[in-house]
């Protein structure tokens, strides 16, 4: 049951970054694409060892920090 309600969760995350990244496609251009495939490459990395919560947080922060170096590199 439990790797069941991990599979679900797994998917509901993947199509939530899936439409994500459409969006941040359109509005960010591929700066924001490529933040979000480093957000995911780190999430799908650490979901086993810190739990989703966590991952997800690391993949979101990691995401973020990728955009805004690009954005400062890109503008400076």
């Amino acid at each position: 049951m439990n790797e069941e309600k991990s599979s679900k969760t797994n998917i509901v995350i993947t199509v939530i970054a899936i439409v994500g990244g459409f969006a941040i496609g359109r509005f960010f251009g591929l700066l924001g694409v490529g933040a979000l495939a480093i957000g995911w490459f780190v999430y799908d990395k650490t979901k086993e060892n810190l739990g989703i919560f966590m991952a997800i947080c690391a993949g979101a922060v990691s995401g973020l920090a990728a955009y805004g170096l690009a954005v400062i590199a890109l503008f400076s």
